[in-house]
């Protein structure tokens, strides 16, 4: 049934999906002082005192040098670049850049506004996809090849090797959200619904805009024959993707069926 594939390949995930970019900051560059000329002829030596020759100091002994006054036009290398501005810059450019998580999170807050407002199916089944792959990484490399191990043993219908190496993923990693819609859509396969509904659940604390795990929920809760609860859940799914053209259709056939169970 088209529905069933449907579920199946919403909570699984698109596996050809788009890659994201993260840009990095670039830190300024600290000014650096010049140099002051040196006199073209290479025996001059220049005096130390600027304004005073030194055939003066020399017939004067014991008299002691006098301070040099600042010249306003001159800066020295301390005064080019303040202490404290040095520091200033140098922070700048060690700045620590945002966590993953918060990197992350910005990018899918962005990318579900932009799948909210998309005006063509096609626009939005990227978008979505793009969406699909940031919940398919996580922060560990392990973590990811046994996620990749996983869905291929669901692909090749070994069903008990993939709830094997989910259950030590999400051991692993039990804040990952696919993590668990994953091992949710293999116990919906292997005729477990209230195992898979337990994990769903566990999905939608962790990533409430999950609208793959949604569309598993309503297909159960419609196989329960709950079909209003299915449809309250259909069309939640539709409010964080508009356009899917799939749950659009699971949720015009369920209206008509439930607005004519309540005449």
């Amino acid at each position: 049934m088209r529905a069933s594939r449907f579920f199946a390949a919403t909570l699984a995930g698109a596996l050809a999906v788009q890659a994201l970019g993260v840009t990095g900051a670039t830190a300024e560059t600290i000014p650096s002082v010049q140099a002051q000329n040196r006199e073209d002829s290479p025996s001059f030596q220049p005096s130390p005192f600027p304004g005073i020759k030194l055939d003066d100091l020399l017939r004067a002994p014991n008299t002691k040098a006098p301070k040099q006054k600042p010249n306003p036009g001159q800066s020295s290398p301390k005064a080019a670049v303040p202490a404290a501005d040095r520091a200033e810059q140098l922070k700048k450019a060690l700045a620590a850049q945002p966590a993953p998580e918060v990197r992350r999170r910005k990018t899918l807050d962005g990318l579900f506004e932009h799948l909210r407002k998309a005006a063509e199916p096609e626009q939005a089944q990227a978008i979505a996809a793009s969406i699909e792959h940031i919940w398919l990484q996580s922060g560990s490399d392990t973590a990811n090849l046994l996620m990749q191990r996983a869905m291929a043993s669901i692909q090749t219908q070994q069903y008990e090797v993939a709830l094997s190496l989910f259950d030590r993923l999400i051991a692993l990693e039990p804040d990952w959200a696919e993590a668990w819609n994953q091992r949710a859509t293999t116990k919906f396969l292997t005729g477990d619904p209230d195992g898979a509904m337990a994990d769903i659940d566990r999905v939608m604390k962790l990533e409430p805009r999950h609208f793959g795990a949604m569309a598993g929920m309503g297909m159960i809760l419609q196989a329960e024959g709950l079909e209003k609860r299915a449809l309250e859940i259909f069309k939640k799914a539709l409010s964080i993707y508009p356009l899917e053209t799939d749950i659009q259709k699971l949720v015009e056939k369920l209206t008509l069926e439930v607005e004519g169970q309540d005449i």
